[in-house]
């Protein structure tokens, strides 16, 4: 059988696909501009990265076996180091052209053309003070000045997957828009945190996900001013969370939001789960799949637009997205 587990590196993107081995067999693309690490737990493949305080863990791929993760790791690691140490050759490089080379071929052209000026003249040039000030008053090339607008690289704030070539096309907002509000209006998968009056925001959040439980405080701070719509997942706490999110799905609407405390407090649930529970959490799953989210906890606004990737999040950071975006 044809293997289809491909690691590949794309510019600054590492592009990541287990189609073989991996249970879930999504896509994925990860920004190598930041601190990436990956981390082994069990049969599933973590990825994690530092982006301006905002930590980040995330669900990479699943596997069918302790061995298929551990080959998934290594190979993982592999790319990772292959791409470290191409970024430190480069680096060199850079800097040997930089430091080195541009400063030789500028004193040469200089004093090339003193040369030139002087045969045509008929005078013997000479190395005055303000020949060399005239050198040194060049002024250094800064990349964040080079043209009007441009500035210096960075993480991108929004990664699509649809102008990658060979990805399959990113869910643009208003596909999230129709599902998140399609999923709201069932009143089956969904869970209403708050009343607010500044408008609605949909969060999607896994109650064994350790940033989501830090995001809880700033979730509190928001639904302050805002509605806030939760839709359970488990894709990080896989069987864990899949069973207290069903439980809490089994019971009374206004009752769902007093359990979602406990349960993201890791707290268990007694009450009794239902077909109908398990079925919604597992629809959750499949959506958040679907639209493409790289983890969790990931926030949309109204007009199903998710928050930047380097977005801290806060909840100070998050209202000012939101009045940015004018999605009230």
């Amino acid at each position: 059988m044809k293997n289809r587990d491909r690691i590949r590196q794309y510019d600054t993107s590492l592009h990541v696909h287990f189609g073989s081995t991996g249970e879930r067999r999504a896509v994925t693309a990860l920004s190598l501009n930041d601190s990436l690490q990956v981390r082994l737990d069990g049969k599933r493949l973590l990825w994690s990265r530092s982006a301006e305080g905002a930590n980040h863990e995330c669900l990479l791929e699943e596997f069918g076996s302790d061995a298929l993760a551990g080959n998934a790791f290594e190979a993982m690691q592999h790319a990772l180091d292959r791409f470290s140490r191409r970024r430190v050759i480069i680096g060199r490089v850079k800097g040997v052209v930089k430091w080195g080379l541009l400063p030789a071929f500028g004193l040469i052209l200089a004093l090339g053309l003193n040369m030139y000026a002087a045969r045509m003249t008929g005078i013997t040039p000479q190395a005055t003070p303000g020949t060399m000030a005239q050198l040194n008053q060049q002024p250094a090339f800064n990349p964040a000045t080079a043209q009007p607008g441009f500035a210096p690289s960075q993480q991108p704030q929004n990664l699509q997957l649809g102008n990658i070539p060979g990805l399959p096309p990113a869910a643009d907002p208003a596909i999230v828009k129709q599902a998140i509000n399609a999923g709201t209006k069932a009143g089956k998968y969904a869970v209403q945190l708050s009343q607010g009056s500044k408008g609605t925001v949909y969060v999607f959040s896994d109650p064994s996900c350790p940033h989501c439980r830090d995001f809880e405080p700033e979730l509190e701070k928001l639904a302050a001013d805002y509605t806030i719509q939760l839709f359970p997942v488990s894709v990080i706490g896989g069987p864990d969370s899949s069973t207290s999110v069903a439980q809490m799905l089994c019971a009374k609407p206004e009752e769902r939001a007093n359990y979602w405390k406990k349960i993201v407090k890791g707290d268990r649930l007694d009450a009794p789960t239902c077909p109908e529970g398990e079925a919604a959490v597992a629809a959750n799953d499949q959506i958040f799949r679907k639209l493409n989210f790289l983890g969790t906890p990931t926030v949309v606004n109204a007009n199903g637009e998710q928050t930047p990737l380097t977005l801290p999040n806060t909840s100070r950071a998050i209202s000012q997205w939101l009045d940015q975006t004018k999605a009230q």
